[in-house]
């Protein structure tokens, strides 16, 4: 494809891929307020216990939660496909087979969401209504004998196949957050911060390490992306997007007038004026001073 038509197709598409950005990050925040409107906070019942007994009680609002997860996964496809195809374009040296991986990753991992959904509805049941037999702990529900009942039921009752897909599909979404963000980054089509973040929306993907935030990082990264591709970007975006050329992010100082690309090579001083400089004194000065030691 000529340069050309490159930017013919990325200005074709800016919009769909765009609307993809900000559909999805308004899924996955949704996603999070009818998650948190499932949970209660029931006396004596440790948060596990807890969280079982709400997706037995709203059963209904926990699977929609659990759909509005997957759609906005699928959305990100289109997101990270329009990036793949303007990075490759300039050079970014990505393997082409990588288009593949950014089609299947969210898929599996929608799927794994919608599946592992479903079987947290049924070991909610179970555990609700005690019909199960798992560790030495059960059935219970209050105190610490119930917190162990939960995990001896997760831990041995849980699908592998479930955990197995949901675990390679969350790190195939994850590297397609660390590394597109990475490589465009490389030919100027984002800028440091947006690389860096997107990286770290990766990490927190697969860590978990606190509830909720990954979730707000990517919403806050796709909003980003979106506006990105329609150009309303702060500033302007990197002239890599005009010229489909790889081209280095503008820093600030030269956004602003500060730094032209030439300022550098014509402020510095001749050398000339640089050797203009007398140092013919210098020996009469050390002879001097060496008359004032005698």
């Amino acid at each position: 494809m000529t340069n050309a038509a490159q930017l013919q197709w990325e200005a074709r598409w800016a919009r769909p891929a765009a609307a993809a950005a900000f559909l999805a990050g308004v899924m996955l925040l949704g996603q999070v307020v009818l998650f948190q409107s499932v949970l209660d906070d029931r006396p004596r019942i440790e948060p596990l216990p807890d969280f079982l007994l709400s997706v037995d009680e709203r059963t209904g609002l926990f699977l929609g939660s659990s759909v509005v997860q997957a759609l906005g996964v699928l959305l990100v496809a289109p997101v990270f496909l329009y990036l793949f195809r303007a990075s490759i374009a300039r050079g970014a040296g990505m393997p082409r087979w990588f288009v593949f991986l950014v089609y299947i990753g969210p898929i599996v991992y929608a799927v794994a969401t919608l599946l592992g959904s479903i079987e947290r509805i049924d070991l909610s049941h179970q555990f609700a209504d005690g019909d199960f037999t798992a560790g030495e702990h059960c059935p219970a529900i209050r105190g610490t004998p119930g917190d162990d009942c939960a995990e001896d039921l997760l831990r041995e009752k849980a699908n592998s196949f479930v955990f197995g897909l949901s675990f390679a599909g969350s790190i195939a979404v994850a590297f397609l957050y660390v590394m597109l963000p990475l490589r465009a980054r490389r030919v100027g089509l984002l800028s440091p911060f947006m690389g860096i973040l997107g990286v770290i929306a990766g990490a927190l993907l697969v860590l978990q390490l606190v509830p909720l935030v990954p979730t707000v990082v990517q919403a806050f990264w796709l909003g980003a992306m979106g506006s990105l591709y329609l150009g309303n970007w702060p500033g302007g975006r990197g002239p890599a997007w005009e010229s489909g050329e790889a081209e280095p992010w503008p820093t600030p100082a030269r956004r602003r007038g500060l730094q032209p690309a030439t300022a550098g090579d014509e402020d510095e001083p001749e050398p000339e004026a640089a050797v203009a400089e007398p140092e013919p004194e210098r020996p009469s000065s050390r002879k001097r001073k060496r008359k004032k030691r005698r």
